[in-house]
């Protein structure tokens, strides 16, 4: 009886086993953590390829980003060729609005076609007088930066000293003015001095930001070169503009800016009444003004 009494009073424990798999929530604030992690992996790795980068990539990374609007979003490229003009019409019967890269032809009365054609060319002239204003305000810019050079480097200041830029009806010209031996090239030699290939580069990425057409000249004075092997003062000056085109080309110009490399010999000199002076001695950049033409559509599309 005592045992049967016993086991009356001992509870009864139940167990209960959840079935079924899952560990339950987590959240996804790790996916947060992660997608930070990723893109803050991948910015590194755009710095590192950029320190490992020549210095032409770096300046065109800089140049892209500084003039973003002077870029095709599709190819990368730096924008050229003519520049579209945009006088806001439409066609009479359609209301279709006709822009430079029409590839219909819309009639026109005479008198119509005179209106539209008078102010076509006043908003090509227009936007040509803007484009050589900028030209001028890039002049002042690269005065402004030889001049700052001059004072953070006065080592330098006779070599800038020997730099001319003035606006000109053709536009704007750059001369490095060989002033003293060896100064911008060696003596007899198309290889550039040091400074000179800074100064190149620091041109190269101010006027490479225009969408002005540029001409490249190398001169000499009337000294002859003496060589044994026919190598003339031709030859000289042609090679003295190649070696600044190639500065020029690699760390600003964008393709197609450089239209005309010429070597003058001594037969176009700064100083005529002196053939031997050593001004004679020069490389010149030839800036091009911007014509009227260049604001002119020149695709398929006309008006008539």
């Amino acid at each position: 009886m005592a045992d049967d009494r016993n086991l009356k009073e001992q509870p009864i424990i139940i167990k209960k086993v959840k079935k079924g798999g899952g560990h339950g929530h987590h959240g996804g604030a790790w996916k947060v953590a992660y997608a930070d992690f990723v893109t803050a992996m991948m910015a590194f790795f755009i710095v590192m390829w950029i320190l490992a980068s020549s210095e032409e990539v770096k300046q065109a990374v800089a140049d892209y980003f500084n003039n973003p609007t002077e870029y095709s979003i599709f190819t990368g490229q730096r924008k050229t060729g003519s520049i579209p003009v945009d006088l806001d019409l439409a066609d009479p019967k359609t209301g279709r609005k006709i822009d430079s890269k029409s590839d219909y032809v819309i009639k026109f009365d005479k008198e119509t076609t005179d209106t539209l054609f008078s102010r076509l060319m006043q908003k090509a002239a227009n936007d040509s007088t803007e484009a050589a204003k900028r030209v001028e305000n890039v002049a002042q810019d690269i005065n402004s930066m030889i001049n700052n050079i001059k004072m953070q480097q006065p080592n330098l200041k006779e070599l800038l000293a020997s730099i001319s830029i003035e606006m000109t009806n053709e536009g704007l010209r750059i001369e490095l003015l060989e002033k003293t031996d060896n100064s911008f090239f060696e003596v007899g030699s198309s290889k550039l001095s040091k400074p000179a290939i800074d100064i190149l580069k620091t041109l190269a990425a101010e006027i490479g930001k225009l969408p002005n057409y540029v001409e490249l000249e190398g001169h000499t004075d009337a000294r002859g070169y003496k060589s044994n092997n026919g190598y003339t003062n031709w030859d000289l000056s042609a090679d003295r503009a190649n070696s600044a085109r190639r500065i020029l080309q690699t760390f600003g110009f964008w393709d197609g800016q450089l239209t005309k490399v010429t070597g003058y010999a001594d037969q176009n000199l700064k100083n005529p009444d002196n053939p031997f002076d050593m001004v004679n001695r020069r490389i010149s950049i030839l800036v091009k003004h911007i014509g009227v033409n260049q604001f002119l559509p020149q695709e398929k599309g006309d008006i008539q």
